[in-house]
């Protein structure tokens, strides 16, 4: 059997330690140091991949590292390299969607389904939301609450309301 590598690095921008995991056709994971200690990524690969290495390689993320700092200093909008998400056909449908919230605003999860073709799938939306291994790059901090109230951000609410004001305050200055 062979093993699928998957290379990583561990990055600290402002007050936040993420660390980026990619496989040879791209960024798979962000996990945050919130992830960590619930397990997501070994939960995750497990769930993925029957069998895998991890390797660790700072090289293997230049243009992920530059891009998520410059994310974060308020100076890029989109982000231009490989990503390889796994999952479902239907999350990687609701990821789809989420990529196309502009930047700087923000959508519930009823309107994303609804933008979605699916009304009546409010909550399987949410759960594929839930699932969203590309935070920040997939910007699933964009949906909120119906009553415009932050919900659901499996690295917390603070990092969700981080990234809204990093959008925010730029999205004011354009």
């Amino acid at each position: 059997m062979s093993q699928t590598m998957i290379h990583y690095t561990t990055i600290n921008i402002q007050d936040y330690q993420l660390t980026l995991y990619k496989t040879k056709h791209g960024l798979t994971l962000i996990e945050t140091d919130i992830d960590r200690a619930n397990h997501f990524a070994d939960n995750w690969f497990k769930k993925r991949f029957n069998h895998f290495q991890l390797i660790q390689n700072d090289q293997l993320f230049v243009a992920e590292t530059e891009q998520l700092v410059k994310y974060f200093a308020g100076e890029l909008k989109t982000f231009d390299f490989a990503i390889d998400q796994k999952g479902t056909d239907f999350q990687k449908n609701v990821w789809r969607y989420l990529q196309d919230i502009p930047y700087g605003e923000t959508l519930s999860y009823s309107e994303l389904a609804q933008r979605m073709n699916r009304p009546t799938a409010t909550r399987a939306v949410s759960r594929a939301i839930g699932q969203n291994p590309l935070l920040i790059v997939v910007p699933c901090h964009r949906v909120i609450g119906k009553n415009n109230k932050l919900t659901g951000f499996r690295s917390g609410l603070a990092l969700k309301q981080a990234l809204l004001n990093i959008e925010k305050s730029d999205h004011e200055k354009s």
